[in-house]
């Protein structure tokens, strides 16, 4: 996503501000808790996994049973008659964050669509497609631990999405997403998976050989400091826990990373969050992008931080009626310390399965 702090701060306000004001669960009554009986529920001993059908099949709750929801939300959303913007090309996106599947490369989001003349001929590259973030999405199958969930085409990219979620005994969350052209010529795009996490956590990569590039960009440069970051043991990481210099307002940074394996581990307040996937060659992936991204905003105000992990898929180009997918995995592990149990943690990540 863009780093132009003034678009993307009001984009995600409303889900940092929502998360904020997360409870434990002891302390009764959560309100985020008691929204979760606006979604759909799946769990088993180990992990319970929220979703919102309405909310475009996203995956909006992810937390142990008796713990607290590791992703960004935005409880209000959930309910029935929360109001939402319609599918159209428009700029009132309210912050649903959770877990959200885009299409890359960003800067041809609106290029190959006729619903707005005005976006294609400025080549938007922001917001994202309505049709991934707000479209419903039919529930196909559903058992206690999986659902398959299949939108709409979207007129946007042409594409349209079936999701599948399932919980494995031993707690592993597996996500799958499908996305098929339904158009009538070839279309090029990647599947950009996006994880908004809690803005207190700190995630890691483990770096392949020159693979790392870090951007600050902003439209307020004069209120914003860099985000710092170190890599340990070839893990790559920002610092969040950096003092905001005085006169400023936030620390800010994108990373464009190349994985040396498809591994992510967020450290968060009680756990630590361990996602694997297949990662993609760097030159399979467009050049604007990295096969990993981790964009993080550390705010004086709590409701305008964003921690997002993200990863793309390899460019295709394919066929009227062709597929691509993209698959990963989830585990919540214990975890708590300072950053010399978080090497500890890495280095033992090999014995963890």
């Amino acid at each position: 996503m863009s780093l132009l702090c003034a678009v993307v701060l009001s984009f995600v306000a409303a889900g940092c501000a929502a998360n904020a004001g997360t409870v434990n669960p002891a302390s009764s009554p959560d309100p985020a808790r008691q929204a979760e009986k606006h979604l759909l529920v799946l769990s088993n001993a180990k992990v319970v996994v929220g979703i919102s059908p309405r909310l475009a099949g996203r995956v909006v709750v992810l937390r142990t049973p008796a713990g607290t929801n590791v992703l960004a939300a935005n409880p209000p959303l959930w309910a029935p008659d929360a109001k939402l913007p319609g599918p159209s090309a428009s700029w009132d996106y309210p912050a649903v964050n959770g877990h959200v599947v885009w299409n890359g490369p960003q800067r041809e989001w609106w290029l190959h669509q006729d619903i707005s003349k005005e976006w294609k001929d400025n080549k938007y590259n922001w917001p994202p497609d309505p049709w991934v973030e707000f479209v419903p999405y039919e529930v196909v199958k559903k058992t206690r631990t999986s659902v398959v969930l299949r939108g709409p085409a979207s007129p946007v990219t042409g594409l349209r999405m079936t999701k599948e979620v399932s919980l494995e005994a031993d707690g592993t969350v597996r996500f799958r997403v499908t996305a098929e052209n339904t158009r009538a010529t070839e279309v090029s795009w990647d599947l950009w998976s996006n994880l908004r996490l809690l803005p207190s956590a700190r995630v890691r990569v483990p770096l392949a050989d020159g693979g790392m590039k870090v951007e600050h960009g902003s439209s307020n440069p004069w209120k914003q400091a860099v985000l710092g970051y170190d890599v340990t043991d070839g893990w790559f990481g920002f610092l969040p826990d950096e003092s905001i210099p005085q006169g400023k307002e936030c620390r800010v940074a994108k990373a464009f990373l190349t994985p040396k394996e498809g591994l992510m581990v967020t450290f968060l307040p009680d756990g630590a969050l361990v996602r694997r996937f297949t990662a993609a060659s760097r030159e399979a992936v467009h050049p604007d992008h990295g096969v990993v991204e981790v964009y993080q905003n550390v705010n004086r105000d709590p409701a305008l931080c964003l921690l997002e992990a993200e990863y793309h898929g390899p460019l295709k180009t394919f066929k009227p009626g062709e597929s691509m997918a993209m698959e990963e995995g989830w585990k919540l592990l214990p975890w708590t310390g300072d950053r010399t149990a978080e090497a500890a943690f890495l280095k033992d990540l090999p014995n963890i399965r």
